[in-house]
């Protein structure tokens, strides 16, 4: 902040004045932040799946292919990850005689995905009705492999476009910086007077408005 502040005013008691761009900031690296991690369960819920399909091949009964398919994850993700913790619960729950229908609807309701509130509902009519387990568990890990493997798609044709849009956020503020230290007097009238501030203030509006346009832009949900 102080940083734009220079830059823009010429002065450090603007700093308050820029704090409504610290939190449209903070809110944009919140929402990446929480799409990494929307990401990265659903990775670690369709290996889960494969993992839990394997267990129940194998002979183990639902309950104890949780905790069969808990160990395997952890060797896959030494990292963690919010899908080991819920599957760590549900675990520990399972060990209380809790019911698997009950844990996996506990799951989706905590991690309300589309892929997890599908599998969740599959597994439960399957439960009631007697249905193959297994062939349920590997159709729902096909489909969501399909859905990983188009946003990964997706992703590679923007990443690109993601670049671009990163180096033109930073331009504006570049060749401003660089003008002030090549040729400060091109933009001295800018500071220190009323219409200066106003005219920077629009710039810097616009400028904020167009980073955040820009960044939406190469946003994407499959």
């Amino acid at each position: 902040m102080a940083a734009l502040a220079w830059l823009y005013y010429d002065s450090v008691l603007a700093v308050p004045f820029l704090l409504p761009l610290l939190i449209v900031w903070h809110r944009e690296w919140e929402q990446s932040r929480m799409e990494k991690e929307k990401e990265q369960f659903r990775m670690q819920f369709r290996e889960w799946i494969l993992l839990l399909s394997s267990s129940l091949t194998a002979g183990y009964s639902v309950e104890n292919a949780f905790g069969q398919s808990l160990r395997e994850l952890r060797l896959m993700f030494p990292g963690g990850g919010a899908m080991l913790e819920a599957l760590q619960e549900m675990v520990l729950r399972a060990e209380n005689n809790q019911r698997p229908e009950q844990l996996l609807k506990d799951l989706a309701e905590k991690h309300p995905l589309e892929e997890v509130e599908s599998f969740v509902e599959v597994f439960c009519t399957a439960r009631t009705s007697g249905g193959s387990l297994n062939t349920i568990i590997r159709q729902t890990a096909g489909q969501m492999a399909q859905v990983m493997d188009t946003r990964r798609e997706i992703r590679t044709f923007l990443a690109a476009k993601v670049y671009e849009q990163r180096i033109m956020m930073v331009m504006p503020a570049g060749v401003l910086f660089y003008i002030r230290m090549g040729s400060g007097e091109f933009v001295e009238a800018l500071y220190h007077n009323l219409s200066g501030v106003l005219i920077m203030t629009v710039c810097l509006i616009v400028y904020a408005g167009a980073c955040v346009m820009g960044r939406r832009m190469v946003q994407f949900e499959v």
